[in-house]
């Protein structure tokens, strides 16, 4: 696994800065794989390993671009604090952000890529390539985010 530093920001940055929110949400995918050494696999996906291990620097500087760039809207520490809130009940963290409307898990075509989405909304695409799109049901979803924000925690975000 590369070190956090090694990784380059830049155009995370620009595209967070001009509130390309869908572009940065793919280009935060792409800087986790990148980090965790996951763009070499066929398939692709950050392993619980991945997760587990992701560098703290790295986690830290992802967030705190996202969280700047968004005023606070969006960033794991932002889904983080609002997981704490919910007392860790995925389900509800869904709901809050956004993720599930009622019983039904938001598609891919439907999530809010503007400034005005629900505050936690994003980022969202890190945890499973865009064209899965049955990753929204919880059985997928849930798990990596239960160990992000776990990592989140220890590294203090």
């Amino acid at each position: 696994m590369k070190l956090g530093h090694s990784a380059d920001y830049t155009q995370l940055g620009r595209l967070l800065a001009a509130k390309q929110w869908k572009e940065a949400d793919l280009e935060t995918r792409q800087l986790m794989l990148e980090i965790a050494g996951a763009k070499e696999r066929t398939e692709c996906l950050l392993t619980q390993n991945d997760i587990q291990q992701f560098p703290c620097a790295a986690l830290i500087i992802i967030d705190r671009l996202w969280v700047e760039s968004s005023q606070d809207r969006f960033g794991f520490s932002v889904i983080k604090r609002i997981y704490q809130e919910v007392d860790g009940d995925y389900a509800n963290l869904a709901q809050r952000v956004g993720w599930r409307r009622g019983d039904k898990w938001i598609g891919y075509n439907e999530i809010d890529f503007t400034s005005d989405a629900p505050v936690g909304h994003l980022p969202i695409t890190w945890l499973v390539p865009t064209s899965f799109w049955m990753y929204w049901l919880a059985r997928f979803a849930s798990p990596g985010w239960r160990l992000l924000l776990e990592r989140a925690v220890e590294c203090k975000l």
